[in-house]
C-alpha cells in the first residue's frame, strides 16, 4: 500500500464515523506518516511523537480522556516500528563492522532487498 493510498483511506475513515444500531459511538482515524524517519534514534522517535501529538489534538481537541485513548491506540504500533528500526540498525552496523574487518579479502554479499520503509501509525479514537 503506497503512502497516497494510506492517506486517502485514513481521510475517508476520519470523515466517516461509524455507528451500529442501538449504540452511538464514533470512530475517527488519522494516519501519521513515519516514512523518512530514523526510528532507531531518539531524534526520529521525538519527531514521530510530535506528529502523533498533532494528530491526537486534531481529533480530540482538549478532551483528556479522548487524548489518552488516542495515544494508547498508537503504543503497539510505535513499539513495533521502533523495534524493527533498531533491528535493521543493528544488522547494518554488524555488516559494516564485517566489511571494515575484512575489506577486499571478503566475498561480496549477495544482494538483498532493502527493508520496507515504515509506513506510519494510525491514531484511533472511539467516542461514546
Amino acid at each position: 500500500m503506497n503512502v497516497r493510498h494510506l492517506f486517502a483511506v485514513a481521510a475517508a475513515m476520519m470523515l466517516a464515523g461509524s455507528a451500529s444500531a442501538g449504540e452511538r459511538y464514533e470512530t475517527r482515524r488519522i494516519a501519521v506518516p513515519a516514512a523518512g524517519l530514523d526510528l532507531s534514534t531518539e531524534a526520529g522517535i521525538d519527531i514521530l511523537a510530535a506528529r502523533i501529538d498533532h494528530a491526537v489534538k486534531r481529533i480530540c481537541g482538549r478532551d483528556r480522556a479522548c487524548a489518552d485513548g488516542a495515544w494508547q491506540s498508537t503504543e503497539w504500533q510505535v513499539d513495533r516500528l521502533i523495534r524493527e528500526a533498531r533491528a535493521w540498525r543493528r544488522l547494518a552496523d554488524e555488516r559494516a563492522a564485517q566489511l571494515r574487518a575484512c575489506r577486499e579479502r571478503c566475498a561480496r554479499p549477495a544482494a538483498r532487498g532493502a527493508p520496507a520503509v515504515p509506513v506510519g501509525v494510525t491514531v484511533v479514537v472511539v467516542r461514546d
